[in-house]
């Protein structure tokens, strides 16, 4: 029985960390205030990675801005976005189809990319996630989805098929492994896969890039796809680093869907 998806499912799975005994001895060594009254983000590691490389640049230990929060925004309506860089969020994407990262791996600059293979894990009974607009149909939306399940459930068979047929035509003694010999069988059958076929991506940015990735595919002319999986992002963000990411305001438009518009553009 062929699966349809029609949500993501996203999953905060690395944060940045401090050692705060590190940053102490830095301190002493260089004769500047100590801890707090140089690094004043508190509990923020997000924060105070930004903060300590920040005023390093000045060497600003003890003085300016006591606010934290002061000091995240001035940081960004300057656009001082290279200290933004330090800081690394990774996300598990679930429940994403391969057009979608087809999208995401565009944005090189500052993200790291792990995704699952269609050489190595067998797609009998791969996922097909279904396009947003059928949802957003009045009419014709039952006979749209019954051509699009059609043609994917056609696509899975197909796969299935050529997958048997592969096996006993491609000669097991021209290769060196069992693997070598499944990974030929399925790199040819993935040729009948769609672009709808659900996948999973580990994805690694920085929060530069992350406000960059947020602030393009966030937008009213995104994909909607991928704008829900922005949306998703920014949320977990928002809470897991509000000054980082609080600047985003989050509009519903008349046809359902969501954007993220940033009051900081471009750091």
């Amino acid at each position: 029985m062929t699966k349809f998806i029609s949500e993501p499912k996203v999953y905060l799975v690395s944060r940045p960390s401090v050692d705060w005994e590190q940053v102490a001895a830095f301190l002493a060594d260089e004769g500047v205030p100590g801890i707090p009254d140089s690094i004043r983000a508190g509990d923020d590691e997000s924060a105070a990675v930004i903060e300590i490389s920040a005023r390093l640049c000045y060497m600003s230990y003890g003085r300016g801005r006591r606010d934290i929060e002061e000091f995240v925004t001035n940081l960004l309506s300057s656009k001082d976005g290279s200290v933004f860089e330090h800081v690394n969020y990774g996300f598990v994407f679930t429940g994403v189809s391969r057009s979608l990262t087809h999208e995401l791996v565009r944005h090189r600059a500052g993200f790291a990319y792990s995704q699952r293979s269609q050489r190595y894990v067998d797609e009998t009974d791969a996922p097909f996630v279904l396009p947003p607009a059928l949802a957003m149909m009045d009419g014709d939306a039952e006979e749209a989805g019954l051509i699009i399940k059609g043609a994917l459930e056609a696509a899975s068979e197909s796969y299935d098929r050529l997958v048997e047929v592969l096996q006993a035509a491609i000669p097991r003694d021209k290769f060196e492994s069992r693997t070598d010999h499944r990974k030929a069988v399925r790199q040819a059958a993935r040729a009948v896969l769609p672009n709808a076929t659900e996948t999973k991506i580990f994805v690694t940015g920085n929060v530069r890039a992350w406000r960059h990735f947020i602030e393009m595919r966030g937008a009213v002319f995104a994909d909607v796809e991928i704008r829900n999986l922005a949306l998703r992002v920014l949320e977990e963000l928002q809470k897991e680093a509000p000054l980082l990411f609080g600047d985003f305001t989050i509009d519903e438009l008349p046809d359902g869907t969501r954007t993220a518009t940033p009051k900081y553009s471009k750091v």
